[in-house]
């Protein structure tokens, strides 16, 4: 019986009904030193690559394995693995990570950064930091994912922290996507305790009790719409806060996005960090001199913000 499927097999093979699987072939690559803490660390990724085929697509062609992160005397002291699946020519989904310095004003350490491919336009990246407690290296949390990006940071310098004179403490801000605008969530960095967490936990008082609600700057791109529409403007973030105003909004008006204010979601696993915000978020907006608060998809479309992503 074995050689009567043996012999099926290579009759097929022969005649192009069974395509041999694909030659992985392996590599290492490191980068360093990286001096945090007044010690120098290097990090290496373990790269999977599969040979070029007609129609070589270049982001599914090699992906990371495994990422160690190596102290003076060669030990591994930190490593995670990434699992691979090859099909055909080419990988369903691959990992690349990058590594650097993030230098803040109270301290420094390393930054990586992964990326996964295919993705969300918006998604795909996840960040973690490491930094120096107690003499050893060790990661303040673990990835930390979001729909967006780091904010404030550009590839012609390092990237790093921006200060915050409040707290007096340095913190990696983000750039977060609601489905209508981005705001910028900070996550401050403690050096001395090892830790990055959200920058603020706020509260307020709601007809039910407290709620969690945080206030956030806001980056947005207006998209007018053509002819003549309006929206309510509440005084408070909160449809009981008071008798709204209505304001006609034209397609030249000046319409000025303030801040936003929603729940901040920070979900830990042992997979990672998500960061994020709740569906329930208010806008504050300028238009043509009258100031307040907007809330639906309705009002949020009529300012020239549309629902996208």
């Amino acid at each position: 019986m074995v050689r009567i499927l043996l012999a099926v097999v290579a009759f097929a093979a022969a005649f192009g009904q069974v395509k041999p699987a694909p030659t992985i072939s392996s590599l290492e690559r490191s980068a360093g030193p990286f001096v945090v803490g007044g010690h120098s660390y290097w990090v290496t990724v373990q790269v999977k690559q599969l040979p070029a085929g007609k129609n070589p697509d270049p982001d599914f062609q090699e992906t990371v394995s495994a990422v160690r992160i190596r102290d003076e005397a060669g030990r591994a002291i930190f490593q995670r693995t990434f699992p691979y699946r090859a099909s055909g020519d080419r990988f369903e989904e691959t990992t690349a990570v990058h590594s650097e310095i993030l230098k803040g004003r109270t301290g420094s350490g390393l930054l990586l950064t992964y990326g996964v491919v295919p993705s969300t336009p918006l998604g795909g990246q996840s960040w973690q930091v490491f930094g120096v407690v107690g003499g050893k290296l060790r990661a303040f949390s673990g990835p930390i994912s979001t729909e967006g990006e780091l904010a404030g940071q550009s590839s012609s310098t390092p990237p790093h922290t921006a200060w915050d004179e409040s707290l007096k403490a340095d913190v990696l801000n983000f750039r977060v996507w609601t489905g209508n605008f981005f705001i910028i969530v900070p996550l401050r960095v403690d050096w001395t305790m090892g830790s990055i967490r959200p920058a603020y936990r706020c509260w307020k008082m709601a007809g039910h009790g407290l709620i969690e609600a945080c206030r956030f700057r806001v980056e947005a791109e207006r998209r007018p719409e053509e002819g003549l529409t309006f929206v309510r403007l509440f005084p408070q973030a909160g449809e009981k806060a008071g008798i709204p105003l209505h304001a006609v909004i034209k397609k030249d008006s000046a319409v000025e996005f303030i801040e936003a204010e929603a729940a901040l979601q920070w979900e830990e696993s042992a997979e990672g960090v998500g960061l994020g915000v709740s569906e329930d978020i208010w806008l504050k907006v300028r238009i043509d001199g009258k100031e307040g608060w907007i809330h639906s998809q309705e009002d949020f479309q009529a300012v020239g913000l549309p629902q996208a992503g």
